[in-house]
């Protein structure tokens, strides 16, 4: 849950973010009697990045050692964010914990802060959009159950295990960026858009040769919006693509979960201990 007398930080770790919508998501969350502090970064522009690869490191760091902050919330997604994850402190970090939130490219960034500090944080959409954001209460109080009453069961079973994940074509660099360990019987949550279906074939491709998909211990697959077959025709269908790549692997495999950069995002804890079945992925 994050607490309405929550003080909330918010800077651009990916793409330059337009002030009025910033302006109007933090309006959003004062209305409901949070307190909103955004970072001078957040407003600055590089090309199509939101300042320099160093600006956005001290920015993260600002709101990680400013005492008041109790949440960091991302601006926005887009592009660059990998770029941070090997230049962060996470000592600094490390001792002064509080969860970030973002999606799409924020990926890396959620992962790798779990994995080298243990903080958990919160894959859910990012700043510039809460106005629009139908999960903003479930997120806000901290409802992290994700029902698959509306999702499809590839493989059937019950798992148990940290959660990590988020956008695929993020996900794909990190175990070899963060060591592998860290997937030992994960539940894995992944979800794309805009990307060729043959691109998706060669993530989950290089997923499962890098050994990834043999140490989890559960798939969840969110939205997979507006894929596109531009070229010659692929041929092969999403569906195709995961059961190929999942041959052989003994865990509970569920598609079409309510999570994506579709019309829903159901807030994912990254690195909370989970449970997953049929029925739905519940913290524990």
């Amino acid at each position: 849950m994050i607490d309405p007398q929550s003080k909330i930080g918010v800077c651009a770790p990916s793409s330059y973010v337009e002030k009025d919508d910033i302006d109007l998501a933090a309006d959003s969350l004062r209305a409901r009697g949070y307190d909103v502090f955004v970072h001078p970064q957040t407003f600055m522009r590089e090309h199509q990045s939101a300042g320099s690869h160093q600006q956005k490191i001290d920015a993260i760091h600002d709101l990680y050692r400013d005492e008041s902050i109790d949440v960091i919330w991302a601006a926005g997604g887009g592009n660059r964010t990998m770029h941070s994850v090997d230049r962060l402190d996470y000592d600094l970090i490390a001792r002064n914990p509080k969860p970030m939130i973002g999606f799409s490219d924020v990926t890396a960034l959620l992962n790798a802060i779990t994995v080298k500090t243990g903080i958990i944080n919160i894959h859910a959409q990012v700043f510039k959009n809460l106005p629009q954001y139908q999960e903003l209460d479930a997120l806000l109080s901290g409802d992290y159950t994700m029902s698959f009453e509306n999702a499809r069961i590839m493989k059937a079973g019950d798992a148990r295990g940290a959660i990590y994940g988020g956008n695929l074509s993020l996900f794909q660099y990190l175990p070899e960026t963060l060591g592998h360990s860290f997937l030992d019987g994960a539940i894995l949550c992944l979800e794309d858009c805009n990307e060729e279906l043959s691109r998706i074939d060669r993530m989950f491709l290089h997923l499962k040769r890098i050994g990834a998909l043999d140490r989890i211990g559960g798939l969840i697959l969110g939205t997979f919006s507006d894929l596109a077959d531009s070229t010659r025709p692929f041929g092969f269908s999403l569906d195709d693509i995961v059961r190929e790549h999942i041959e052989g692997l003994d865990i509970p495999v569920i598609m079409d979960a309510p999570f994506g950069h579709g019309g829903h995002l159901s807030p994912l804890p990254i690195g909370a201990q989970g449970e997953m079945n049929k029925k739905s992925l519940r913290i524990i």
